[in-house]
């Protein structure tokens, strides 16, 4: 005997499928008045290195406590995430980002790529993230 519940399932399950197959497609560039640094995803090789660069800063900076706060920073693995992320966009994109900058891209690289892995003493974590907040300013700075 099939219910009223067996029998409306599979029409739900079309209906979803049809709504889903029929979303528009996520963006691959911020939105137009978007603030500067606000993650998007879409990443493309030829996206403007700025635009990305400030994005996946942005990103990492929802987690970390503000400027000068570093000594309290939990360093955990949402957070080690995130700089791991910048550490990859800024593999991508660093090389063109504008020419005043090309030493602080390395240093957010490098940086970020020290303050990754879970092992890192705290306080070179402290000593790191100070680094990579100077360099993060100065490319934001450059960046329009």
């Amino acid at each position: 005997m099939r219910t009223p519940t067996k029998a409306a399932l599979p029409a739900l399950c079309l209906t979803l499928l049809a709504t889903a197959a029929c979303a528009p497609d996520a963006p691959a560039a911020q939105p137009a008045g978007a603030p500067r640094g606000t993650p998007f995803i879409g990443a493309r090789p030829d996206d403007d290195p700025c635009t990305r660069v400030l994005s996946a800063l942005g990103f990492a900076d929802l987690l970390l406590l503000p400027a000068g706060q570093e000594e309290h920073q939990n360093f955990d693995d949402a957070v080690r995430g995130r700089l791991a992320y910048v550490q990859g966009v800024v593999l991508q994109y660093g090389s063109r980002l504008p020419s005043e900058v090309h030493d602080e891209g390395a240093t957010l690289r490098r940086t970020a790529k020290a303050l990754a892995p879970a092992v890192t003493p705290h306080e070179e974590q402290i000593r790191l993230l100070r680094e990579y907040r100077r360099a993060e300013r100065a490319v934001r700075d450059a960046c329009p």
